[in-house]
């Protein structure tokens, strides 16, 4: 980095395991190499804090990032200049910043998460032109409270699309404050990438059908913001981590997340957090 006053928001490691991107507040993407132990490549990428940053798919050509300017940017590798970077293509649509990125794995399909309170999926087949780069900068200079401590201004909350919002679905459902909260697609093992998942502010686990948009469960049990949820890859667990010191569990079978014991005790002192237990069910989203 070149400045002094330096914070990566945001790392994720290469399927491989060869390579770490970062996303810091300068702006800038980070590369490093984890084989040769140094940095190899730096992408000026946004107008402000770089929140997150997802490697495509598996060949780690395709990069993606998302920031506090409201933006998406896909970033290919093979035609990259350190010296005069230009991403690929830009995504959207967000009234203000993203906090999270995920993807499909198919270097195709993405979801982001925003301050805006809503989850959008794109499809980097379309991009969105430069009247919907101009309206998400414009919406963006136009925020003028601080999700870290305050509560979402009704102004803030307009579900009308910007124009040149190129997104395929948008979510709402679930609140996003205090922190940089995390969204996922759901397995492809166990749903077949059925859903979409997330923390919320109000200490639950959102989840939403990717197709319909609607909220298919909520799942309760923590006391403060859920920062960030997992779903084990083959084994159906989902484990939540949140505010209030306590790591949630969750069980999913067959559309129905099922009980796994009473909640325990909540973290007392320094000794370790405690994991707790709790049932849901999916409504049917039809």
């Amino acid at each position: 980095p070149d400045e002094r006053r330096f914070c990566v928001f945001s790392l994720t490691v290469s399927l491989d395991s060869r390579e770490v991107l970062g996303g810091a507040n300068d702006g800038c993407l980070y590369v490093f190499d984890r084989e040769r132990n140094q940095r190899t490549l730096k992408i000026d990428a946004h107008e402000d804090d770089v929140n997150t940053v997802a490697f495509a798919d598996a060949s780690s050509q395709i990069l993606f990032s998302g920031g506090d300017d409201a933006l998406c940017k896909v970033w290919d590798r093979r035609t990259l200049r350190e010296d005069s970077p230009q991403p690929v293509g830009v995504l959207a649509g967000h009234r203000d910043g993203v906090t999270f990125i995920d993807t499909k794995g198919d270097a195709r399909y993405l979801i982001s998460n925003s301050k805006d309170q809503s989850i959008k999926l794109w499809d980097v087949r379309r991009f969105s032109p430069k009247e919907g780069l101009e309206a998400s900068r414009q919406a963006v200079t136009q925020q003028n409270w601080d999700y870290r401590w305050q509560q979402v201004p009704k102004r803030a909350l307009k579900k009308h699309k910007l124009p040149g919002d190129t997104s395929v679905m948008t979510y709402r459902g679930h609140g996003v404050l205090h922190t940089l909260i995390r969204c996922r697609f759901s397995p492809e093992f166990s749903t077949g990438q059925r859903y979409v998942y997330t923390g919320c502010s109000t200490g639950k686990v959102v989840v939403y059908e990717v197709l319909s948009g609607k909220v298919v469960a909520r799942l309760n049990g923590h006391r403060a913001c859920v920062r960030d949820v997992h779903w084990h890859p083959y084994d159906g667990k989902i484990v939540s981590t949140s505010w209030d010191g306590v790591l949630g569990l969750w069980q999913y079978k067959q559309g129905e997340f099922h009980e796994g014991g009473d909640p325990s005790s909540d973290l007392q002192g320094s000794s370790p957090a405690p994991l707790r237990h709790r049932q849901f069910e999916t409504s049917d989203p039809q």
